[in-house]
């Protein structure tokens, strides 16, 4: 989850201690180089029941350092190299988290992370750190083999590249087609990164599954429900081009964005899916989701955050079990998580 800094530490750590919670926190710095106001900065947390879960180990980092050392073994073009540290700037952090199961002995690696959004400006930084989350994320576990599971803020909707990678492996066609075009669009000196980083746009994750899309068929209409009108001088760099927008209609596995984009319909809400949760649908088995509220219980209220919801960001949720071979061709059921 997505915490205020200062909250986490004065209330929620100790309300979920109590509840029989440890927890695991990483602070997002906005700048390595100032001291960091904690009322002003939110982090990414992960809590486990400590009667059941053993922490085995974790590893909290910035996407933008996972960058600076694969570029490092890159021959990068001059043009890219010059231009890199702005294309990686990213404060954005992640947490991996290896916790054994007391009951089972078995093992679950997760991670939680929250990638870069800036109205959608960033979108190859942004599918950038969604790759490397879930390759760091599967080397961290120790291997494929290992059940995972990645969940947090994408920023991406389920029609962005993102979404894409993480569904079937690696960027298609028309994913690739679309960063380039999005970046040429921006500047035509400037590199996207998919180009600057060729290789690491993919994951070797064995059949990774979306748990919502596995439940009940897709993915929540929306996790997200703001008020985005402050926005609406700020362009929304996910348009398409003509040539790019032929190839989405005809790819029918992606879903069509909802039509309440403040700029591009006139609408002062932001409504859109941004939150999964995926999982190593071979080791683990998805038992159940929690539904998303109805919109009709929000539209009162206008937007999020309110008095009864607290985020512009909702709450989902995902029951797991782990997997055991059998030997058979279909695993059996191990024990709920």
């Amino acid at each position: 989850m997505q915490v205020n800094s200062r909250y986490y530490d004065d209330v929620l750590r100790q309300d979920m201690q109590r509840r029989g919670y440890a927890g695991c926190y990483f602070m997002r710095p906005e700048d390595d180089t100032v001291d960091i106001d904690k009322d002003n900065t939110d982090g990414s947390a992960t809590f486990y029941r400590d009667d059941r879960f053993q922490l085995v180990k974790e590893e909290c980092g910035q996407f933008k350092h996972l960058f600076e050392k694969e570029s490092e073994n890159c021959q990068l073009p001059e043009d890219a190299a010059v231009s890199l540290p702005n294309l990686i700037d990213s404060s954005r952090v992640y947490i991996f988290t290896l916790l054994r199961c007391l009951k089972t002995k078995s093992r679950v690696a997760v991670g939680n992370i929250h990638t870069s959004f800036d109205f959608f400006t960033k979108m190859d930084l942004t599918t950038l750190e969604i790759a490397f989350a879930i390759n760091g994320l599967v080397e961290f576990a120790g291997g494929v083999g290992t059940p995972h599971i990645l969940c947090g803020d994408f920023n991406q909707e389920p029609h962005h590249p993102g979404y894409q990678l993480l569904h079937d492996g690696s960027l298609n066609k028309t994913m690739t087609t679309y960063l380039r075009d999005f970046k040429s669009g921006e500047n035509g000196k400037v590199p996207s990164l998919v180009d600057v980083f060729p290789s690491c746009f993919k994951h070797n994750s064995r059949n990774l599954k979306s748990a919502y899309e596995a439940i009940v068929g897709h993915d929540v209409p929306f996790s997200n429900f703001e008020d985005s009108s402050a926005f609406f001088n700020i362009p929304k760099r996910d348009k398409l081009s003509k040539v790019v927008q032929a190839l989405f209609d005809g790819t029918p596995t992606h879903p069509k964005v909802r039509k309440t984009d403040p700029e591009a319909y006139g609408s002062e809400k932001y409504v859109s899916a941004l939150d999964y949760v995926w999982y190593s649908s071979d080791s683990l088995h998805c038992e159940a989701v929690l539904k998303m509220i109805d919109e009709d219980l929000i539209l009162p209220l206008h937007a999020c955050p309110n008095a009864v919801f607290p985020s512009d960001h909702l709450p989902i949720k995902a029951k797991f079990a782990f997997l055991k071979s059998s030997g058979s061709r279909e695993p059996e059921l191990h024990s709920a998580l």
